[in-house]
């Protein structure tokens, strides 16, 4: 079972749900809502999903503002007692990850497979 909207396609896979970002840029401010409102509906909407993982494999760019909302989304998916994982994101992404330290507050993983692998 799947859900496409305008930003985010939403795959589940047992109990998994699995996130793709469809934009290259997460970077202007309408386009983070958007984005974020999509990903807090579905979460809102999941029930037997633990574990939650955003597919960042078609996003070349994020601002800090991207950075905020994933903060924002990983609180929200905490409160649902499950775990929020990041994969495919992009060096250049990843460096700014690294930079902020954010790295070690997200779980995040080279590739989809190695999240749903991952032990919570």
């Amino acid at each position: 079972m799947s859900e496409s909207s305008a930003h985010t396609l939403i795959r589940y896979e047992g109990k998994a749900a699995i996130i793709d970002c469809l934009d290259v840029k997460l970077n202007d401010e309408m386009t983070i809502q958007a984005w974020n409102d999509e990903i807090s509906e579905a979460l809102a909407n999941m029930v037997v999903q633990d574990r939650i993982i955003i597919n960042f494999a078609n996003v070349k760019f994020m601002s800090s503002s991207a950075l905020r909302a994933l903060i924002s989304l990983k609180a929200k998916v905490d409160k649902k007692n499950a775990t929020l994982f990041l994969c495919n994101i992009c060096p250049n992404n990843m460096e700014v990850f690294k930079i902020t330290k954010l790295n070690a507050f997200f779980r995040i993983t080279p590739t989809e497979v190695e999240a749903q692998r991952a032990v919570v």
